[in-house]
Protein backbone atom coordinates (compact mmCIF):
# COMPACT_ATOMS: atom_id res chain seq x y z
CA UNK A 1 0.00 0.00 0.00
CA UNK A 2 3.32 2.53 0.37
CA UNK A 3 4.28 2.17 -2.56
CA UNK A 4 0.36 2.97 -4.08
CA UNK A 5 0.47 5.70 -2.32
CA UNK A 6 3.62 7.38 -3.34
CA UNK A 7 2.87 6.66 -6.78
CA UNK A 8 -0.74 8.58 -6.18
CA UNK A 9 1.17 11.26 -4.52
CA UNK A 10 4.12 11.77 -7.67
CA UNK A 11 0.59 11.54 -9.78
CA UNK A 12 -0.87 14.18 -8.13
CA UNK A 13 2.31 16.28 -7.87
CA UNK A 14 2.68 16.46 -11.66
CA UNK A 15 -1.02 17.49 -12.40
CA UNK A 16 -1.28 20.33 -9.96
CA UNK A 17 2.38 21.58 -11.83
CA UNK A 18 0.53 21.18 -15.26
CA UNK A 19 -1.80 24.17 -15.81
CA UNK A 20 -3.20 23.01 -19.27
CA UNK A 21 -4.86 20.27 -17.90
CA UNK A 22 -7.44 22.29 -16.26
CA UNK A 23 -7.96 24.54 -19.56
CA UNK A 24 -8.42 21.53 -21.68
CA UNK A 25 -10.78 19.31 -19.23
CA UNK A 26 -12.83 22.10 -17.09
CA UNK A 27 -12.52 25.64 -18.81
CA UNK A 28 -13.17 24.04 -22.21
CA UNK A 29 -16.25 21.88 -21.63
CA UNK A 30 -17.40 24.88 -19.78
CA UNK A 31 -17.51 26.90 -22.43
CA UNK A 32 -18.72 24.24 -24.83
CA UNK A 33 -22.15 23.51 -22.37
CA UNK A 34 -22.64 27.17 -22.14
CA UNK A 35 -22.74 28.09 -25.91
CA UNK A 36 -24.73 24.89 -26.56
CA UNK A 37 -27.26 25.13 -23.73
CA UNK A 38 -28.32 28.64 -24.33
CA UNK A 39 -27.73 28.73 -28.10
CA UNK A 40 -30.34 25.52 -28.55
CA UNK A 41 -32.43 26.73 -25.65
CA UNK A 42 -35.07 28.32 -28.09
CA UNK A 43 -35.39 24.77 -29.84
CA UNK A 44 -36.71 23.25 -26.52
CA UNK A 45 -39.85 25.72 -25.56
CA UNK A 46 -42.72 25.13 -26.34
CA UNK A 47 -42.96 28.75 -27.50
CA UNK A 48 -39.57 29.60 -29.34
CA UNK A 49 -38.37 33.07 -28.41
CA UNK A 50 -36.39 33.94 -31.70
CA UNK A 51 -37.67 35.79 -34.53
CA UNK A 52 -37.19 35.21 -38.47
CA UNK A 53 -37.12 38.27 -40.48
CA UNK A 54 -39.41 38.55 -43.10
CA UNK A 55 -39.74 40.45 -46.54
CA UNK A 56 -43.54 40.16 -47.77
CA UNK A 57 -44.98 41.46 -51.18
CA UNK A 58 -48.82 40.92 -51.63
CA UNK A 59 -49.65 41.00 -55.10
CA UNK A 60 -53.08 39.89 -54.37
CA UNK A 61 -54.17 43.06 -52.85
CA UNK A 62 -57.75 41.50 -52.24
CA UNK A 63 -59.45 41.89 -48.57
CA UNK A 64 -58.67 38.18 -48.52
CA UNK A 65 -55.01 38.63 -48.61
CA UNK A 66 -55.02 41.43 -45.82
CA UNK A 67 -56.83 39.54 -43.67
CA UNK A 68 -54.36 36.63 -44.11
CA UNK A 69 -51.14 38.77 -43.27
CA UNK A 70 -52.71 39.80 -40.14
CA UNK A 71 -53.40 35.92 -38.93
CA UNK A 72 -49.25 35.91 -39.99
CA UNK A 73 -48.68 38.50 -37.68
CA UNK A 74 -49.67 37.06 -34.58
CA UNK A 75 -46.89 34.58 -35.38
CA UNK A 76 -44.38 35.41 -32.78
CA UNK A 77 -41.44 33.73 -34.28
CA UNK A 78 -41.93 36.04 -37.68
CA UNK A 79 -40.65 39.64 -37.83
CA UNK A 80 -42.20 40.84 -40.87
CA UNK A 81 -41.90 43.57 -42.77
CA UNK A 82 -44.65 44.44 -45.75
CA UNK A 83 -43.32 46.03 -48.83
CA UNK A 84 -45.18 48.21 -50.68
CA UNK A 85 -43.83 47.86 -54.38
CA UNK A 86 -43.66 44.92 -56.82
CA UNK A 87 -41.02 43.04 -56.10
CA UNK A 88 -39.74 39.96 -58.51
CA UNK A 89 -38.34 36.13 -57.28
CA UNK A 90 -35.03 38.05 -58.69
CA UNK A 91 -35.50 41.06 -56.13
CA UNK A 92 -36.69 38.67 -53.21
CA UNK A 93 -33.63 36.84 -53.54
CA UNK A 94 -30.95 39.92 -53.55
CA UNK A 95 -32.60 41.06 -50.26
CA UNK A 96 -32.47 37.59 -48.74
CA UNK A 97 -28.89 36.88 -49.61
CA UNK A 98 -28.04 40.55 -48.43
CA UNK A 99 -28.46 39.13 -45.06
CA UNK A 100 -31.46 41.43 -44.19
CA UNK A 101 -33.94 38.78 -44.20
CA UNK A 102 -34.15 35.27 -44.10
CA UNK A 103 -37.54 34.35 -45.36
CA UNK A 104 -39.60 36.01 -48.60
CA UNK A 105 -42.95 35.97 -48.38
CA UNK A 106 -45.15 36.58 -51.69
CA UNK A 107 -49.17 36.24 -51.97
CA UNK A 108 -49.59 35.51 -55.16
CA UNK A 109 -53.09 36.91 -57.51
CA UNK A 110 -54.51 33.68 -57.14
CA UNK A 111 -54.58 33.53 -53.56
CA UNK A 112 -58.33 35.04 -52.80
CA UNK A 113 -59.75 32.39 -55.23
CA UNK A 114 -57.87 29.77 -53.37
CA UNK A 115 -59.36 30.81 -50.15
CA UNK A 116 -62.58 31.73 -51.39
CA UNK A 117 -63.54 28.49 -53.41
CA UNK A 118 -62.69 25.19 -51.15
CA UNK A 119 -62.27 23.37 -54.63
CA UNK A 120 -59.11 24.81 -55.44
CA UNK A 121 -56.60 22.99 -55.01
CA UNK A 122 -52.90 24.13 -53.92
CA UNK A 123 -51.16 23.63 -57.72
CA UNK A 124 -52.56 27.04 -58.02
CA UNK A 125 -49.76 28.60 -55.69
CA UNK A 126 -51.85 30.68 -53.45
CA UNK A 127 -48.72 31.58 -51.90
CA UNK A 128 -45.17 31.35 -52.51
CA UNK A 129 -41.80 31.32 -49.82
CA UNK A 130 -38.12 32.41 -50.91
CA UNK A 131 -36.05 30.68 -48.02
CA UNK A 132 -32.40 31.44 -47.03
CA UNK A 133 -30.14 28.23 -47.52
CA UNK A 134 -28.36 28.72 -44.66
CA UNK A 135 -31.74 28.65 -42.23
CA UNK A 136 -31.80 25.29 -40.48
CA UNK A 137 -33.97 22.90 -41.85
CA UNK A 138 -35.79 22.17 -38.54
CA UNK A 139 -36.37 25.90 -38.21
CA UNK A 140 -37.90 26.39 -41.73
CA UNK A 141 -39.99 23.23 -41.37
CA UNK A 142 -41.52 24.37 -37.95
CA UNK A 143 -42.51 27.86 -39.50
CA UNK A 144 -43.51 26.77 -42.55
CA UNK A 145 -46.20 24.58 -40.78
CA UNK A 146 -47.42 27.48 -38.57
CA UNK A 147 -47.87 28.96 -41.73
CA UNK A 148 -49.58 26.12 -43.47
CA UNK A 149 -52.21 26.19 -40.24
CA UNK A 150 -52.61 30.02 -40.13
CA UNK A 151 -53.59 29.72 -44.33
CA UNK A 152 -55.65 26.42 -43.50
CA UNK A 153 -57.42 28.28 -40.52
CA UNK A 154 -58.06 31.31 -42.29
CA UNK A 155 -59.37 29.36 -45.55
CA UNK A 156 -62.04 27.65 -43.26
CA UNK A 157 -63.10 30.71 -41.45
CA UNK A 158 -63.67 32.27 -44.76
CA UNK A 159 -65.96 29.07 -46.00
CA UNK A 160 -67.71 29.77 -43.03
CA UNK A 161 -68.43 33.35 -43.34
CA UNK A 162 -69.68 32.79 -46.92
CA UNK A 163 -71.69 29.97 -46.27
CA UNK A 164 -72.92 30.39 -42.30
CA UNK A 165 -76.94 30.57 -42.80
CA UNK A 166 -76.66 27.12 -44.05
CA UNK A 167 -74.23 25.85 -42.52
CA UNK A 168 -75.78 26.62 -39.29
CA UNK A 169 -79.26 25.13 -40.42
CA UNK A 170 -77.30 21.74 -40.83
CA UNK A 171 -76.22 21.62 -37.49
CA UNK A 172 -72.91 23.05 -37.51
CA UNK A 173 -71.45 25.61 -35.75
CA UNK A 174 -68.01 27.30 -36.40
CA UNK A 175 -66.15 24.78 -34.07
CA UNK A 176 -66.77 22.24 -36.07
CA UNK A 177 -65.52 23.18 -38.95
CA UNK A 178 -62.12 25.22 -38.25
CA UNK A 179 -59.59 23.71 -36.25
CA UNK A 180 -58.32 24.59 -32.99
CA UNK A 181 -54.80 26.50 -33.00
CA UNK A 182 -53.93 24.18 -29.98
CA UNK A 183 -54.43 20.90 -32.30
CA UNK A 184 -55.71 18.24 -30.90
CA UNK A 185 -52.70 15.78 -29.93
CA UNK A 186 -51.71 16.10 -26.20
CA UNK A 187 -47.70 15.69 -25.76
CA UNK A 188 -46.53 13.38 -22.80
CA UNK A 189 -42.71 12.14 -21.88
CA UNK A 190 -42.39 8.64 -21.28
CA UNK A 191 -39.89 9.03 -18.30
CA UNK A 192 -38.33 5.59 -16.50
CA UNK A 193 -40.03 7.08 -13.50
CA UNK A 194 -43.79 8.02 -13.89
CA UNK A 195 -43.71 10.33 -11.32
CA UNK A 196 -41.38 12.69 -12.81
CA UNK A 197 -42.86 15.31 -15.30
CA UNK A 198 -40.18 17.66 -15.77
CA UNK A 199 -39.96 18.60 -19.51
CA UNK A 200 -36.58 17.96 -21.19
CA UNK A 201 -34.70 21.47 -22.22
CA UNK A 202 -31.23 22.38 -23.99
CA UNK A 203 -29.12 22.43 -20.41
CA UNK A 204 -30.36 18.67 -20.17
CA UNK A 205 -29.77 17.37 -23.45
CA UNK A 206 -26.54 19.05 -23.60
CA UNK A 207 -24.67 18.80 -20.30
CA UNK A 208 -24.49 14.81 -20.59
CA UNK A 209 -23.53 14.79 -23.91
CA UNK A 210 -20.48 17.61 -23.55
CA UNK A 211 -19.58 16.41 -20.41
CA UNK A 212 -18.57 13.11 -21.02
CA UNK A 213 -16.82 14.47 -24.75
CA UNK A 214 -14.52 16.11 -22.14
CA UNK A 215 -14.03 13.40 -19.77
CA UNK A 216 -12.26 11.75 -22.60
CA UNK A 217 -9.95 14.40 -23.30
CA UNK A 218 -8.03 13.20 -20.37
CA UNK A 219 -6.15 11.09 -22.52
CA UNK A 220 -4.30 14.84 -23.37
CA UNK A 221 -2.65 15.03 -19.61
CA UNK A 222 -1.83 11.46 -19.39
CA UNK A 223 0.23 11.08 -22.15
CA UNK A 224 1.85 14.23 -21.23
CA UNK A 225 2.83 13.09 -18.05
CA UNK A 226 3.33 9.23 -18.80
CA UNK A 227 6.00 10.43 -22.06
CA UNK A 228 7.88 13.24 -19.42
CA UNK A 229 8.22 10.61 -17.18
CA UNK A 230 9.59 8.39 -19.34
CA UNK A 231 11.97 10.72 -20.68
CA UNK A 232 13.52 12.15 -17.75
CA UNK A 233 14.16 8.25 -16.92
CA UNK A 234 11.30 7.85 -14.30
CA UNK A 235 10.01 4.35 -15.28
CA UNK A 236 13.82 3.30 -15.59
CA UNK A 237 14.33 4.19 -11.53
CA UNK A 238 10.96 2.31 -11.05
CA UNK A 239 12.36 -0.77 -12.57
CA UNK A 240 15.56 -0.36 -10.88
CA UNK A 241 13.39 -0.86 -7.38
CA UNK A 242 11.49 -3.99 -9.00
CA UNK A 243 7.85 -1.95 -8.67
CA UNK A 244 5.71 -3.67 -11.02
CA UNK A 245 3.78 -2.46 -13.78
CA UNK A 246 0.00 -2.96 -12.04
CA UNK A 247 1.24 -0.64 -9.25
CA UNK A 248 2.30 2.39 -12.09
CA UNK A 249 -1.41 1.35 -13.18
CA UNK A 250 -3.19 1.48 -10.48
CA UNK A 251 -0.94 4.73 -9.38
CA UNK A 252 -2.57 6.68 -12.32
CA UNK A 253 -5.97 5.55 -12.45
CA UNK A 254 -6.68 6.50 -9.08
CA UNK A 255 -5.33 9.85 -9.07
CA UNK A 256 -6.72 10.45 -12.81
CA UNK A 257 -10.06 9.04 -11.48
CA UNK A 258 -10.36 12.01 -8.54
CA UNK A 259 -9.37 14.46 -11.37
CA UNK A 260 -11.76 13.27 -13.52
CA UNK A 261 -14.64 13.29 -10.46
CA UNK A 262 -13.82 17.04 -9.99
CA UNK A 263 -14.36 17.31 -14.06
CA UNK A 264 -18.26 16.04 -13.36
CA UNK A 265 -19.05 17.88 -10.59
CA UNK A 266 -17.24 21.15 -12.42
CA UNK A 267 -19.63 20.67 -15.18
CA UNK A 268 -22.80 19.75 -13.47
CA UNK A 269 -22.60 22.68 -11.27
CA UNK A 270 -22.12 24.85 -14.88
CA UNK A 271 -25.33 23.24 -15.75
CA UNK A 272 -27.15 23.81 -12.36
CA UNK A 273 -26.26 27.00 -11.80
CA UNK A 274 -24.23 28.96 -14.25
CA UNK A 275 -26.28 28.58 -17.53
CA UNK A 276 -29.47 29.96 -15.85
CA UNK A 277 -27.44 32.48 -14.72
CA UNK A 278 -26.85 33.80 -18.00
CA UNK A 279 -30.78 33.41 -19.12
CA UNK A 280 -30.83 29.34 -19.61
CA UNK A 281 -32.26 26.37 -18.49
CA UNK A 282 -31.34 24.51 -15.39
CA UNK A 283 -30.66 20.92 -15.18
CA UNK A 284 -31.87 18.10 -13.00
CA UNK A 285 -29.79 15.76 -11.72
CA UNK A 286 -32.06 12.81 -11.32
CA UNK A 287 -33.98 10.69 -8.99
CA UNK A 288 -30.73 8.71 -8.22
CA UNK A 289 -27.74 10.66 -7.03
CA UNK A 290 -26.30 7.06 -6.31
CA UNK A 291 -26.86 6.37 -9.99
CA UNK A 292 -25.43 9.05 -11.35
CA UNK A 293 -21.72 8.50 -9.16
CA UNK A 294 -21.83 5.26 -10.90
CA UNK A 295 -22.40 6.35 -14.32
CA UNK A 296 -19.53 9.14 -13.95
CA UNK A 297 -17.34 6.82 -12.66
CA UNK A 298 -17.64 3.70 -15.04
CA UNK A 299 -17.19 6.79 -17.94
CA UNK A 300 -14.11 7.66 -15.70
CA UNK A 301 -12.97 4.14 -15.55
CA UNK A 302 -12.96 4.09 -19.71
CA UNK A 303 -11.96 7.14 -20.48
CA UNK A 304 -8.65 7.12 -18.30
CA UNK A 305 -8.01 2.91 -19.78
CA UNK A 306 -8.20 4.74 -22.96
CA UNK A 307 -5.57 7.25 -22.02
CA UNK A 308 -3.68 4.98 -20.68
CA UNK A 309 -3.67 2.50 -23.38
CA UNK A 310 -2.96 5.40 -26.27
CA UNK A 311 -0.29 7.00 -24.32
CA UNK A 312 1.59 3.58 -23.85
CA UNK A 313 0.99 2.73 -27.40
CA UNK A 314 2.31 5.82 -28.87
CA UNK A 315 5.84 7.21 -29.34
CA UNK A 316 5.57 10.50 -27.84
CA UNK A 317 3.77 13.26 -26.45
CA UNK A 318 2.75 14.82 -29.76
CA UNK A 319 1.60 11.39 -31.12
CA UNK A 320 -0.26 10.32 -28.53
CA UNK A 321 -1.93 13.92 -27.89
CA UNK A 322 -3.02 13.93 -32.08
CA UNK A 323 -4.09 10.27 -32.07
CA UNK A 324 -6.41 10.73 -29.04
CA UNK A 325 -7.99 14.05 -29.98
CA UNK A 326 -8.97 12.68 -32.90
CA UNK A 327 -10.20 9.02 -32.13
CA UNK A 328 -11.97 11.01 -28.82
CA UNK A 329 -13.86 13.16 -31.92
CA UNK A 330 -14.52 10.37 -34.01
CA UNK A 331 -16.15 8.57 -31.52
CA UNK A 332 -18.62 11.30 -30.37
CA UNK A 333 -19.20 11.73 -33.99
CA UNK A 334 -20.69 8.19 -34.49
CA UNK A 335 -22.05 8.10 -30.84
CA UNK A 336 -24.26 10.77 -31.12
CA UNK A 337 -22.53 13.64 -29.51
CA UNK A 338 -22.83 15.55 -32.21
CA UNK A 339 -25.31 14.52 -34.14
CA UNK A 340 -28.09 12.70 -32.82
CA UNK A 341 -28.06 9.01 -33.43
CA UNK A 342 -32.33 8.88 -34.61
CA UNK A 343 -31.01 10.87 -37.65
CA UNK A 344 -28.15 9.01 -38.92
CA UNK A 345 -28.71 6.48 -41.36
CA UNK A 346 -28.93 2.84 -40.05
CA UNK A 347 -25.78 2.01 -40.89
CA UNK A 348 -24.30 4.68 -38.85
CA UNK A 349 -26.69 3.98 -35.77
CA UNK A 350 -25.37 0.64 -36.02
CA UNK A 351 -21.85 1.87 -36.01
CA UNK A 352 -22.70 3.90 -32.89
CA UNK A 353 -23.20 1.26 -30.47
CA UNK A 354 -19.46 0.68 -30.56
CA UNK A 355 -18.39 4.10 -29.34
CA UNK A 356 -17.74 3.96 -25.93
CA UNK A 357 -18.81 8.01 -25.56
CA UNK A 358 -22.60 6.58 -26.75
CA UNK A 359 -22.75 3.84 -23.93
CA UNK A 360 -21.41 6.97 -21.44
CA UNK A 361 -23.66 9.15 -22.75
CA UNK A 362 -27.02 6.82 -23.19
CA UNK A 363 -26.34 6.26 -19.59
CA UNK A 364 -26.11 9.80 -18.49
CA UNK A 365 -29.28 10.78 -20.54
CA UNK A 366 -31.09 7.63 -18.40
CA UNK A 367 -30.32 9.43 -14.71
CA UNK A 368 -30.81 13.08 -15.83
CA UNK A 369 -33.48 12.89 -18.97
CA UNK A 370 -35.62 10.07 -18.70
CA UNK A 371 -35.39 9.55 -14.78
CA UNK A 372 -33.95 5.99 -14.77
CA UNK A 373 -32.56 4.57 -11.91
CA UNK A 374 -29.48 2.58 -11.26
CA UNK A 375 -30.60 -0.90 -12.92
CA UNK A 376 -31.71 1.06 -16.06
CA UNK A 377 -27.74 1.71 -16.42
CA UNK A 378 -26.33 -1.59 -15.95
CA UNK A 379 -25.56 -2.63 -19.17
CA UNK A 380 -23.97 1.13 -20.46
CA UNK A 381 -21.91 0.05 -16.81
CA UNK A 382 -20.73 -3.56 -17.67
CA UNK A 383 -19.72 -2.18 -21.40
CA UNK A 384 -17.68 0.85 -20.01
CA UNK A 385 -15.94 -1.47 -17.54
CA UNK A 386 -15.69 -4.34 -19.52
CA UNK A 387 -13.68 -2.51 -22.19
CA UNK A 388 -11.99 -0.88 -19.95
CA UNK A 389 -11.09 -3.51 -18.27
CA UNK A 390 -9.81 -5.13 -21.84
CA UNK A 391 -7.75 -1.62 -22.35
CA UNK A 392 -6.26 -1.82 -19.04
CA UNK A 393 -4.54 -5.95 -19.71
CA UNK A 394 -3.53 -4.45 -23.26
CA UNK A 395 -1.75 -1.31 -21.30
CA UNK A 396 0.25 -3.67 -19.14
CA UNK A 397 1.09 -5.82 -21.53
CA UNK A 398 2.55 -2.84 -23.34
CA UNK A 399 4.16 -1.13 -20.60
CA UNK A 400 6.12 -4.52 -19.22
CA UNK A 401 7.64 -4.96 -22.71
CA UNK A 402 8.11 -1.34 -23.26
CA UNK A 403 9.97 -0.41 -19.92
CA UNK A 404 10.12 -3.64 -17.74
CA UNK A 405 12.33 -5.87 -20.91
Amino acid sequence: MNRLYYIIKKEMIELTRDIQTYLVLIIMPSAFILVMSLSMQALFQANMDFTVSTILVDNSRSGESRGFIKKLSKIDNLSITETKTALSSADISREILSGRYKFGLVVNPSFSRYVKDLRTGAETIPVTLHVDPAMQTSIQIGLTQQMEQQLSIFRLNTFYDNYATVLTYAGFSRSNIVPSEKGAIKTEFAYKNSSESIKPNAAQQSVPAWLVFSMYFIVIPIALVFHTEKSNGTYQRVRSINLRSRYIIAGKMVSYYMLSMIQVVAMLLVGRYIVPLLGGDTIQFGSSYFSLFVIASCTSVNAISYGLLVSSFSKNTQMAGAMGAVLVIIFAAIGGIMVPKFIMPKNLQLLSNISPLSWGMEGFLDIMLRKGSFIDIIPECLLLLGAGFVMLCITGLIIRKKIYQ
